[in-house]
């Protein structure tokens, strides 16, 4: 994770970027330390990707962010709140999500849930493409408490192809 003081030039440069556009925040000029959790001004979420050269860029994918936050570019605050990683490549798993405990803790936490609406509505999108709700989940954590949920799930983060429609709101 990069250290604040990073996080702080690569947000100007994001803020810089958007504002050269006349205010237009487009996934593919952003830096990929920025790119995870932000949503471009048309409303599509931008997804870190790998180029065949190895390098990582920012593009748009077919997922919706949630209403209201077009031209989002999600804090360090809530990177840290939600246990996510922005250095992940494609979308997250929301079932593997829940198999890794402690993010998934922080990722149920009143911390995120209640402070961090972009990130939550995501997990909560590809959980229901997965055919899951995101606050079932985080209900059948907190009742668990620190018995195992789920076996046998990718580590939090894992890459998977964005789903064509799956536009769900984001329950609490």
């Amino acid at each position: 994770m990069a250290s604040s003081a990073t996080f702080a030039i690569l947000l100007v440069i994001a803020i810089a970027v958007q504002s050269a556009r006349g205010g237009q925040l487009a996934c593919e000029e952003l830096p990929p330390d920025v790119c995870a959790f932000a949503v471009s001004s048309a409303g599509r979420r931008c997804v870190l990707e790998r180029t065949p050269e190895g390098a990582h860029r920012c593009q748009t994918s077919a997922v919706s962010g949630a209403r209201g936050l077009a031209g989002w570019v999600e804090t360090d605050a809530c990177v840290r709140a939600c246990g996510v990683d922005r250095a992940a490549l494609g979308l997250p798993v929301a079932s593997a999500a829940a198999e890794d405990r402690r993010s998934f803790r922080a990722l149920c936490s009143s911390a995120c849930r209640d402070g961090c609406p972009n990130v939550v509505h995501l997990y909560a999108t590809v959980a229901a493409a997965e055919g899951m709700s995101l606050p079932a989940l985080c209900e059948a954590q907190n009742r668990a408490g620190n018995r195992r949920m789920m076996t046998g799930m990718a580590p939090l983060g894992a890459p998977v192809a964005a789903p064509e429609a799956a536009e769900a709101p984001c329950e609490e």
